[in-house]
């Protein structure tokens, strides 16, 4: 079967398992819908699998494409390694990456991601995907991402990871809030302030399932999905936050808002740059990856200095004003 088939008809398989749409396929691959459909049908008769279900809004893949993906993505990486292994010029390639970043990731470093990739290597495209901890190793394993950037801990033999920062939390409010004249503010105060919590998936953030595990729950009166809607929040209200000190001191309205170190120690959590075992050695995967590293070191470096980045010093009594 192999010797009589068009192999580029795996290429464009690749395209719709990681797009779920012929559509999106035809477009990723600068194809016509019509195109792909009839490779698509071509492949269906080769292999003697329909493949693919139509669902709202694109496709499903049936279980012999699922079992399919792996080995073919796979493949396909290695062949484009093998034939382009000594020319990758990021000057002049169009390469893709298909990114999960967690929200506070983007938000550090999409910008300085961005903009220094499109001075150096302006045909690459990015592409941002959500980031869960729950699925991001079977989107890695299964190939519908390249590579990923958040807090993660449940690692795997065939992933890699590299840290990237090391989280420290303080309590974020607007400067002129009651609490900023409490000398030291105590577990009660700060329980009993108004909340502002970030949860990304609508279930309980990391920092309240830590104080739930002492016995401590917050007073939230709001609730949002994103760590860039939390400065601007803060700053016209009196809501109080607890979130990583470069959601306050990158933010446009950074200069409205002070921190107070926390009554209660939150544990430090690491971001970590993910990418699978395959990918350790592809030239175009490893410069992205030196690019993310690099986006991150310059966001967290251009505020050294400010009174704002590093980490909270351990022996700061509770109540310390650091605006």
């Amino acid at each position: 079967m192999i010797a009589g088939m068009d192999l580029n008809l795996l290429r464009i398989f690749d395209a719709i398992m990681a797009e779920r749409s012929v559509t999106r396929a035809a477009t990723l691959l600068h194809m016509t819908q019509p195109a792909v459909s009839n490779a698509l049908n071509r492949l269906r008769h080769a292999i003697d699998d329909p493949l693919f279900v139509k669902t709202q809004g694109g496709v499903s893949p049936t279980q012999r494409a699922q079992l399919m993906w792996p080995v073919i993505r796979d493949a396909l990486e290695r062949i484009g390694d093998a034939l382009h292994k000594n020319d990758f010029d990021p000057a002049v390639s169009g390469a893709e990456f298909r990114i999960a970043m967690s929200d506070y990731v983007a938000s550090q470093a999409v910008h300085p991601l961005f903009f220094a990739q499109q001075l150096i290597a302006p045909g690459v495209r990015i592409h941002l995907r959500s980031f869960a901890q729950e699925t991001v190793a079977t989107q890695l394993e299964r190939g519908e991402i390249d590579m990923a950037a958040g807090v993660y801990t449940s690692f795997t033999p065939s992933l890699r990871t590299l840290p990237l920062e090391t989280l420290q939390y303080v309590c974020a409010l607007r400067k002129g809030h009651p609490l900023m004249q409490v000398e030291n503010i105590s577990i009660e105060q700060f329980l009993g302030a108004r909340h502002l919590s970030v949860s990304l998936h609508g279930t309980a953030a990391l920092i309240d399932r830590e104080l739930a595990a002492f016995g401590f729950q917050r007073n939230t009166f709001l609730t949002v999905n994103q760590f860039s809607l939390v400065p601007e929040l803060l700053a016209k209200s009196d809501l109080i936050s607890i979130v990583p000190v470069a959601t306050v001191s990158n933010a446009p309205d950074g200069d409205q808002l002070a921190v107070l170190d926390c009554p209660f120690q939150f544990q430090p959590r690491t971001i970590n740059l993910i990418w699978h075992e395959r990918s350790d050695n592809l030239l175009a995967h490893r410069w992205m990856r030196d690019q993310i590293v690099s986006a991150v070191k310059s966001r967290n470096g251009a505020f050294a200095g400010t009174g704002w980045a590093g980490d909270i010093p351990a022996d700061v009594p509770p109540g310390h004003h650091a605006d």
